[in-house]
């Protein structure tokens, strides 16, 4: 058995920003400059992060921190356009189709509320798809894979590129398509829904990864992964807390509060499901059920707190467009926190992610080595 190692990496919008932390914590740990990681996959934010680490994985020390010095930079300018004129243009054409649309729906028709063009750009300035391509040919990594979610069949397709032996795999809801990795793959992926463009790739349209995604450890498994490194964005919270939240006094939600919540459902549910799935069939296979079963085994790295809260009193702090926008559907310092954490693109916010990413995963530096050793 070879020890082919697989970094997942999932959505999350601006919570990514976490991944970029415990990346770095891991380069640090096993201080390994090629070969890190043979297989890279990513979701949504996490799509982004998986690209940038595949087209520098010749040198983890520089790809990490050139990835922490990126995001260092990000405000939400450089990822949707925040002009007055943009958002007004935008603003009347909702309008015209929630008024009008009966009459003309294709001049009128808006399927998202932010141009992300900016972060078109900034992603065509920092990557280099050729890299990716030159690293699988030479074996630094044997396979990169991005999901998406197609918006006429509502099926997860994964984009992937990799060794010539890797088989296409499919399965009811979901199945792979072999490509050469481009911009438009990843604008897809991290095509947050309602609030973000489709992405037209070939003759069809593709948003978020996440919306689909239900087995986000899947494109590892399939691209050849024997063990799997998942880095989640959400804190576990304890039963008797959420409990005590859902049977409490609370007012009619906001818009913003209702959309928090099926973010997360979108985002963060699945893998730790995935994960729990996977280690519940390596522990029957270990119990010596083992039919058609493979064990591969996982490490989950999660944050110690909650990235949602994070974002108190950051709503100040952000570009006044985007605070307006953001309080027309009920987000305030107090509600729709979660809501703000997938759109707060600015250091204010994901430098502290980082922050918390690198010094959650140190503190597992034993259980770290221990399972990259086993």
């Amino acid at each position: 058995m070879s020890n082919r190692l697989g970094l997942v990496m999932t959505g999350g919008g601006a919570r990514a920003a976490y991944q970029v932390g415990v990346v770095r914590g891991l380069y640090e740990i096993l201080k390994k400059d090629t070969n890190l990681f043979d297989i890279i996959t990513g979701n949504s934010a996490g799509a982004i992060n998986s690209s940038y680490l595949a087209s520098n994985a010749k040198d983890w020390d520089m790809a990490t921190s050139n990835l922490i010095d990126l995001w260092n930079k990000l405000k939400p300018q450089n990822i949707y356009d925040l002009r007055a004129r943009t958002i007004s243009s935008l603003g009347i054409k909702i309008m015209g189709g929630a008024i009008f649309g009966g009459l003309s729906p294709r001049e009128t028709n808006v399927n998202h509320l932010l141009d992300t063009t900016p972060l078109r750009n900034l992603l065509k300035r920092e990557l280099d798809f050729n890299d990716i391509k030159k690293n699988i040919e030479d074996k630094t990594l044997r396979g990169v894979a991005l999901s998406t979610t197609n918006y006429n069949s509502g099926s997860n397709v994964v984009f992937y590129q990799g060794s010539p032996d890797i088989q296409d795999w499919s399965r009811s809801d979901r199945f792979s398509i072999r490509e050469n990795l481009k911009l438009d793959h990843i604008m897809a992926s991290a095509a947050i829904p309602f609030f973000f463009p489709p992405i037209k790739v070939g003759d069809s349209y593709y948003g978020d990864g996440c919306i689909r995604q239900t087995t986000p450890l899947s494109p590892a498994i399939h691209l050849g992964a024997e063990k799997i490194i998942a880095i989640g964005v959400r804190f576990p919270h304890h039963q008797k807390i959420m409990r005590e939240k859902a049977l409490s006094p609370f007012r009619d939600p906001t818009i913003g509060q209702i959309t928090g919540v099926m973010m997360n459902a979108v985002f963060l549910d699945s893998l730790e499901a995935d994960v729990e799935r996977m280690m519940k069939i390596n522990s029957l296979i270990k119990e010596g059920h083992k039919d058609d079963f493979k064990s591969i085994p996982i490490l989950m790295l999660r944050p110690s707190k909650d990235l949602g809260k994070m974002t108190e009193r950051l709503n100040d702090e952000m570009p006044p467009m985007l605070r307006y926008l953001l309080k027309g559907i009920g987000v305030s310092d107090k509600e729709g926190l979660d809501l703000l954490s997938y759109l707060a693109f600015d250091k204010c916010y994901t430098v502290p992610l980082m922050e918390l990413g690198l010094e959650d995963t140190l503190k597992r530096r034993q259980e770290i080595e221990d399972f990259i050793g086993a």
